[in-house]
């Protein structure tokens, strides 16, 4: 994972903490808008280091109940705990985030 995080700071031109915040922030968003049974499948398919950010209570719920949550918070969330709200620079950490999570599970 550390590799990763490493290239995907690189490529993005952060801090590798900030990285992992970021992919931290996006996993957890990209799992809990999943339907239950389709969390319950990424859960599984993803990397150990990224599902060890669910406590055991939390990976229930997410394989029981659907969240709306607005990619919009995300961002938001992203760039006011990573790059001192730069919107700008969350949405495309975001976006990479996204299509990071997405080249592990397909």
């Amino acid at each position: 994972m550390e590799d990763i995080i490493e290239s995907f700071a690189e490529r993005l031109g952060i801090e590798p903490n900030a990285a992992r915040q970021c992919i931290s922030i996006t996993c957890r968003y990209f799992i809990q808008n999943s339907e239950p049974i389709k969390a319950s499948g990424l859960l599984s398919m993803l990397p150990t280091s990224l599902t060890n950010l669910f406590s055991a209570d939390e990976k229930n719920k997410i394989k029981t109940n659907l969240e709306s949550i607005p990619p919009e918070e995300v961002i938001e969330k992203i760039s006011n705990e990573c790059f001192n709200g730069d919107k700008q620079k969350g949405k495309k950490v975001y976006e990479e985030a996204i299509n990071l999570i997405k080249s592990k599970i397909w």
